[in-house]
């Protein structure tokens, strides 16, 4: 009872603790230099994208290069009779979009006429009506010339209409006039500027189109049509960008607002889940009303679906309160009213045992880490880069995101660990059965095979998702490294490290552990993954010397020689692993530059480690203070201040540059306790070996063992994250996309992250019930 109460006091505290910063915010929504501000004018209501439409009318007959780089292969129809005029899906989209356009010009000058009649008739004062009617056209006159509209009978910009008029003329020339390819070729163009594509200016340049007819312009033809689809593609895509900002810019001020509110109540909420999880719950009802209460969360918060991009797809359709469900809150909530109708058809299912907190800190800690991350960031969106101005609203999305994982993963816990620790064993028996069949070098090279192939088609398949790739290669290490020490703890591992000769005895002891290293560094020399590379070096290290250590105390009972082993054995890898950085690590082209930088920060093509370094030494002892951080320095212009990914990299540096030197350090090392207060119990509850267990009549495997262990891999590796992106800011280790857990930003850093504190923040309790065997 004393730990929960002492959980919750803690979990008050932290947020008390943070408040006065969120708070701060509330008075900073429309950002630096108004970047938040709404416009006034964007454009609403054009037309959607209509290329999928024409490329299946007029694809078969146009220029190849165009068709491929325009049309995906199942939109194109069979080749048909070139069509006699343009598709009535154009023609119509031609007239929504001018439509779009015109309709806030026409809203302000009817708003001019309006005012212009409260002057003649002597309604008001004429001082505020002269005011305001020069405000409107003082609005109105930046967005006529931005899209070029034309007053009058015009029809929208007039690029767009000239393209348009162009190929209505070519459609009513003469048939034999063109050939049937340029004609295909302009309506697909045109099609694709409408939609803004950004491939339309180099193809329209190089593409057969057809010629003008009669009632062409002779601005058009001055103009040329290539030229007219290309500015119609840029100002229709600068047109749906400005409106998708304008709903960014609107979600910003509001998020701005009611972040503190919003992290708060999450906070409280989670915490309210992670006690009913050490209940006796069914763990399926668990993970379903979990899915719900978040799901109804993100419809309240209006949280944008993560998924999404750069996107912004929120969870509510407009801004009002209790407005309409996106569709994907429609689908989540589906899956968790199925999933929780379907544990209530299941009442005789077994429920998760008792738990208890592995720390009274082990909660509270993650909620002033991700208060703290979710601080910067939207102090970096409102004053940062104008780059990174949607961070905070990206991040929101994968704050909820890791909160739901967490969540659910702590009722399912228990049963995702006996999942896996049957999986395993299992494993672990074919593997013996192979050997015992194939002999053991026969199934190590096929075992060995296997493995290079699953890397090289990874490698391939993921090159370009760096993040996925290095959070699926800690997974590997974090779940390979628990399986290793798991099962290296039975009275089996204890026979094979007394056989033979020391040297063979060591070899056959750690090979499945050099194994899992090996597939990682193989893995992340493919994808060229340097960052979490060296972490993994690092952790390798940490997990290879505790395995001789293991050995050594097996072999020989001996403690005390035991532990020095470990201590010299880490200290030699991690000298050897950063002197093979310095020496080798040029032949990476972009390690290559972070060690150019590290070198000789101001001569260096990279300046990244000096702004990192003057910023460092320009901050104040206390910080700059929320609101008050020159992250674009003082020069103006631009913003050449600390580097654009300070918001990953350089976490560290913007810790120091908020809350001061002495908060940051704070920070680092608290991060570092909290890690270690969260495994520090779990020897007290299991040894860690493979054992079952009976409970509910029936013998299980026992769960806690292997998530012990989990947790033990989970925390070294986040331990070397940690020093590895401090050292990095301090300007001693070369940084390449290394975050600070919890704090920075990245939705598969933080997710992951999460699920894994899920699996550390409860441990299990036996109860009078259970048999060990």
């Amino acid at each position: 009872m004393l730990p929960s109460l002492v959980e919750t006091l803690l979990v008050v505290a932290a947020i008390a603790l943070l408040w006065p910063a969120f708070e701060r915010l509330r008075a900073i929504d429309a950002g630096r230099d108004q970047r938040f501000a709404d416009p006034g004018f964007w454009v609403q209501g054009l037309p959607e994208p209509t290329l999928p439409a024409v490329c299946g009318s007029h694809g078969a007959q146009a220029d190849p290069a165009v068709r491929d780089r325009l049309c995906a292969a199942r939109d194109v129809a069979p080749s048909a009779l070139p069509p006699s005029r343009l598709p009535a899906v154009l023609t119509e989209s031609i007239a929504r979009a001018a439509h779009a356009f015109l309709a806030p010009v026409r809203q302000a000058d009817a708003r001019v006429a309006e005012l212009r009649l409260q002057q003649r008739e002597g309604i008001g004062e004429l001082r505020e009506l002269s005011d305001a009617i020069a405000s409107v056209e003082s609005d109105t006159r930046p967005f006529v010339e931005r899209f070029q509209l034309g007053r009058g009978d015009a029809q929208g910009p007039a690029p767009l209409a000239c393209a348009a008029g162009w190929m209505e003329s070519a459609y009513a020339a003469a048939p034999a006039q063109d050939h049937p390819m340029a004609r295909a070729n302009g309506v697909l163009l045109l099609a694709a500027a409408l939609d803004g594509h950004g491939a339309v200016e180099p193809l329209a340049a190089a593409a057969l189109l057809p010629a003008a007819g009669a009632g062409v312009s002779p601005a058009c033809l001055a103009q040329g049509l290539p030229a007219a689809l290309a500015e119609s593609a840029a100002l229709m895509g600068g047109a749906r960008q400005a409106l998708l900002n304008a709903r960014k810019n609107e979600a910003m001020r509001e998020l701005l607002r009611t972040a503190g509110w919003q992290w708060a109540g999450w906070m409280l909420l989670g915490l309210v889940l992670l006690k009913s999880s050490r209940g006796l719950v069914q763990p399926a009802a668990g993970a379903a009303m979990a899915l719900g209460v978040w799901t109804a969360v993100a419809w309240v918060s209006r949280v944008p679906w993560p998924f999404a991009g750069r996107a912004f797809e929120p969870a509510r359709i407009d801004p009002e309160p209790w407005s309409m469900p996106a569709g994907f809150v429609f689908v989540l909530g589906g899956i968790a009213l199925f999933g929780w109708m379907a544990a209530a058809m299941r009442p005789r299912a077994a429920s998760s045992s008792p738990q208890a907190p592995s720390s009274r800190i082990g909660y509270p800690g993650m909620v002033l880490a991700t208060g703290l991350g979710w601080l910067l960031l939207l102090d970096l969106s409102a004053n940062g880069h104008l780059a990174n101005r949607y961070l905070a609203l990206y991040h929101q999305g994968h704050l909820w995101l890791g909160m739901l994982c967490l969540s659910m993963l702590l009722f399912l816990r228990q049963p995702l660990a006996r999942g896996l620790a049957w999986t395993l064993s299992i494993s672990g028996e074919m593997a013996r059965r192979a050997r015992i069949r194939f002999g053991a070098w026969r199934a190590l090279a096929a075992l060995a095979l296997g493995t290079l192939a699953a890397v090289a088609v990874f490698g391939l398949a993921l090159s370009n998702m760096r993040q996925v790739t290095s959070e699926l290669g800690r997974l590997w290490l974090i779940v390979g490294a628990a399986w290793f020490f798991f099962l290296r703890g039975s009275p089996l591992a204890e026979r094979l490290s007394r056989d033979g000769g020391p040297a063979w005895s060591a070899l056959r002891y750690v090979w499945p552990l050099l194994f899992v290293v090996s597939v990682l560094i193989a893995a992340m020399l493919v994808t060229r993954d340097m960052g979490p590379l060296l972490i993994a070096c690092y952790a390798s290290g940490a997990f290879l010397a505790a395995s001789v250590a293991m050995w050594w105390h097996q072999r020989s009972g001996r403690t005390a020689s035991a532990l020095a082993i470990a201590v010299v054995l880490f200290t030699l890898w991690i000298a050897v692993t950063t002197l093979t950085l310095f020496k080798v690590g040029a032949i990476d082209s972009v390690t290559a530059a972070r060690l150019e930088s590290l070198a000789a920060p101001l001569a260096s093509t990279n300046d990244q480690l000096a702004l990192v370094s003057w910023f460092q030494q320009a901050a104040p002892r206390e910080g700059f203070g929320i609101g008050a951080v020159p992250w674009c320095g003082y020069a103006g212009g631009g913003c050449g201040g600390v580097p654009a990914q300070i918001h990953s990299d350089y976490t560290f540096t913007a810790l120091v540059g908020v809350f001061g030197h002495a908060a940051a350090w704070a920070a680092a090392i608290g991060c570092a306790v909290w890690l270690h207060r969260l495994i520090r119990h779990h020897g007290r509850i299991t040894r860690g070996e493979p054992r079952f267990m009976k409970r509910g009549g029936r013998w299980t495997h026992d769960a806690q063992a292997f998530l012990s262990w989990v947790a033990v891999a989970w925390v070294v590796l986040t331990l070397c994250q940690l020093g590895v992106t401090v050292a990095g800011n301090l300007a001693v280790l070369p940084l390449t996309g290394v975050t600070f857990p919890f704090v920075s930003f990245g939705m598969t850093s933080l997710v992951m992250n999460m699920g894994l504190l899920a699996l550390a923040l409860n441990m299990d309790l036996p109860t009078g019930g259970e048999r060990h065997g």
